[in-house]
């Protein structure tokens, strides 16, 4: 078998993996309101209605959205995979832009993971994430109290975006907070991901070694292609910004 079947082999593999491993029956799509989607039924109806609106506040002064999104089973699923595959499927954030947020709960399975979007990655590193799930939405969920959790994390992360784009927005539902550790930390990286570092580093270690990089250049040829342009879509009541793109930035926590 010459190079050029073996680079088409891998070329289709790597096109075709995505859905292989994420097929169309197991992600759902967006709820009718897209900001709020509780397929466990753990959200009160005071916070989506808040969660919701503002959203709305927020998508028309920036472009941004943070969508939260609750199941019942990951389908034996790692977390992060499901939750970056969700996050590209639901368009999150701006096309222009990609500033979005992702905040993926498992009740069932006592997970969480917040996806950002390429654009947010400056203003949400895995660090900054990870502190915002582990003093401000775990504590509140280890007592079962998910509508206190998920308001407390997205109360946080308003506060982020408008440092970010230096904008004020109003009628806050608050929370107390809960204890903050101004000294803890917390690194992002779940072992799924580093596999996936080392996976990318070592087919560019063979692409360019043995086929001179044809592969990689033939992806970034087909992705340039493929980019979208600018404007979001607008389905009945849902609202996606057309965004969707993130780089895996983000973190994941358990209660």
């Amino acid at each position: 078998m010459n190079k050029r079947k073996i680079s088409l082999i891998l070329i289709l593999f790597i096109v075709l993996l995505p859905s292989l491993t994420f097929g169309g029956d197991v992600l759902p799509e967006p709820s009718y309101d897209f900001y709020v989607y509780d397929e466990a039924e753990i959200i009160d109806r005071d916070t989506e209605d808040y969660i919701i609106n503002i959203n709305k506040d927020l998508y028309k002064k920036t472009g941004a959205q943070v969508v939260i999104a609750t199941i019942s089973s990951l389908e034996n699923m790692d977390i992060n995979y499901y939750a970056t595959a969700l996050f590209e499927k639901w368009q999150i954030g701006s096309r222009e832009y990609d500033n979005g947020m992702l905040i993926l709960i498992v009740p069932e399975e006592r997970q969480l993971w917040i996806e950002v979007g390429y654009g947010l990655e400056g203003q949400f590193p895995d660090t900054r994430v990870k502190r915002i799930i582990d003093n401000f939405i775990l504590p509140y969920f280890s007592e079962g109290e998910y509508s206190k959790g998920i308001l407390a994390g997205f109360n946080q992360i308003l506060l982020g975006l408008e440092e970010e784009y230096n904008i004020t927005l109003d009628n806050y539902l608050e929370v107390d907070p809960p204890y903050y550790d101004e000294y803890s930390d917390g690194i992002g990286i779940t072992m799924p991901r580093i596999f996936i570092i080392i996976g990318v580093l070592l087919f560019l270690f063979f692409d360019f070694k043995f086929f001179r990089g044809m592969i990689t250049y033939s992806l970034l040829r087909g992705i340039g292609r493929g980019s979208r342009g600018f404007g979001g879509s607008y389905r009945g009541g849902r609202s996606s910004g057309g965004g969707g793109r993130s780089g895996g930035g983000g973190a994941g926590g358990r209660w």
